[in-house]
């Protein structure tokens, strides 16, 4: 743990500048030493707030003076692939915010890259480290809870660009949730419902390796400042609920209160468990997961074991995007047809 590493920014925009790199302060193995953005304005401004040292507005170059040991990365799909190539054949270690490529093409082909290299790729899918979901997890993998039966989650946002922006900014984090909660998940439907290119909803239906089934619900119909994440998992006889992403109720099956004469108390063994942060203590971190998942990130260079999600788990990510594109070009075929 008293390891340190050399790590350079790649991408100074809002994203990198107002939460992932405030986050390494609670990861005190890693120290920041150089950034670079194409936009000198935005690595002006982040370098000077975060006090970093090495100001580079190409990566190559970056890559070539500060002997890095891993680079932290918020550019977007468009751009990760050839980036991440250029980390990896510099022997350099990678996380990347998700969306980590383009297309399920493009991973394998990083994927192939980096073994060669024999460095890591960690790719950013925070959800798998908010305190909800990790709780949501932890409680439904429990003997009591059984398996999860049934899964409904609604994540929403503003309008977006357009909506293939949308699928692969938005929507891919709650299937990749659905993968991390429910194994590997079979897309069987998708239902779309659109008001112009920005603003479009979806319901897509899955199943589970394990029997269950599932709904997510993904809209660019309201506003950011209205709770618009919720996530529900039916077991045995009870469920959990994450709503807000910061609000966890686990809902187990009372004792059965047949007198009504006597008082009603609290059932330690049965009664309903429920999590929400003290937002009137100083806050420590976010509970968005950034915090988690970059100590993790680093906790694992240091042990010499591979950080999670990887390109190869990220790879079946996106391939469900893929299947989430075919039934709806698969509907809209049948459509055309009636």
């Amino acid at each position: 743990m008293d390891e340190q590493f050399r790590v350079g920014i790649v991408g100074c925009g809002n994203h990198m500048y107002e939460f992932l790199l405030g986050t390494l302060k609670w990861t005190p193995q890693a120290q920041v030493v150089a950034a670079c953005d194409t936009d000198s304005a935005k690595l002006a401004r982040l370098t000077r707030i975060y006090n970093v040292p090495g100001r580079y507005t190409d990566l190559a170059a970056m890559l070539a003076t500060e002997k890095l040991d891993a680079v932290i990365m918020a550019v977007g799909h468009l751009s990760n692939a050839p980036l991440i190539r250029a980390a990896l054949e510099a022997g350099v270690h990678v996380f990347v915010e998700k969306t980590p490529c383009n297309s399920a093409a493009e991973i394998e082909e990083l994927i192939a890259i980096q073994k060669a290299s024999g460095k890591s790729v960690m790719v950013g899918f925070n959800r798998r480290y908010m305190t909800g979901y990790a709780l949501a997890r932890e409680v439904s993998q429990r003997p009591e809870f059984g398996p999860v039966r049934m899964y409904h989650s609604q994540f929403h946002t503003t309008p977006y660009r357009n909506e293939t922006i949308f699928k692969v900014n938005h929507v891919i984090h709650h299937l990749d949730l659905a993968r991390f909660l429910m194994g590997e998940i079979t897309l069987t439907h998708v239902d779309r419902v659109a008001v112009d290119d920005r603003r479009v909803g979806y319901n897509i239906n899955f199943v589970s390796p394990q029997g269950g089934i599932g709904v997510i619900q993904s809209a660019s119909m309201l506003d950011e400042i209205y709770p618009m994440e919720r996530l529900e998992l039916v077991g045995n006889g009870r469920n959990v609920v994450v709503d807000n992403i910061k609000t966890f109720t686990y809902n187990r099956p009372p004792v059965m209160r047949k007198d009504a004469y006597r008082p009603v108390s609290m059932d330690d063994a049965g009664d309903a468990l429920s999590w929400n942060p003290s937002h009137g203590f100083y806050p420590r971190f976010s509970h968005h997961g950034y915090e988690v998942e970059l100590r993790h990130f680093f906790d694992c260079l240091a042990a010499g074991k591979p950080p999670q999600p990887g390109l190869d788990d990220s790879l079946l990510t996106m391939r469900l995007l893929d299947s989430m594109e075919g039934l709806l070009a698969g509907s809209q075929g049948q459509a055309s047809a009636a």
